[in-house]
């Protein structure tokens, strides 16, 4: 699929496509015309690389285990990222509580009117 496709399909805008291709987070083919083909996984890792950014990680550590989240875990060094996803694993369950904690605060104020 074209870059275009790959966008509407995933929800990514193409300049982000192409940051995450520049930061070999993404992968595409190209034709003879120069224009990218993208595999049909490529939809699932960019949601997954967008949101990863979203959540605030750095681009190394989204480099680094972005194989361990897309079910690619033979590509890489198991020991090597365990501390890393342990660390990106803790810090997601803090903003969890943090989003609840939130979200039932905001129940609370609708409860008064």
């Amino acid at each position: 699929m074209n870059i275009g496709e790959l966008s509407a399909r995933s929800g990514v805008s193409p300049r982000s496509l192409r940051y995450y291709e520049e930061l070999g987070l993404l992968t595409a083919e190209r034709s003879a015309n120069g224009y990218r083909n993208y595999s049909e996984s490529a939809v699932e890792l960019a949601r997954t690389i967008r949101t990863m950014f979203e959540i605030g990680f750095s681009r190394d550590d989204v480099r680094q285990i972005s194989p361990c989240v897309t079910g690619r875990h033979d590509t890489v060094d198991r020991e090597a990222v365990m501390d890393t996803v342990e660390r990106m694993r803790d810090e997601m369950t803090q903003r969890i509580d943090e989003l609840v904690a939130t979200r039932a605060s905001l129940t609370d104020f609708l409860a008064t009117r």
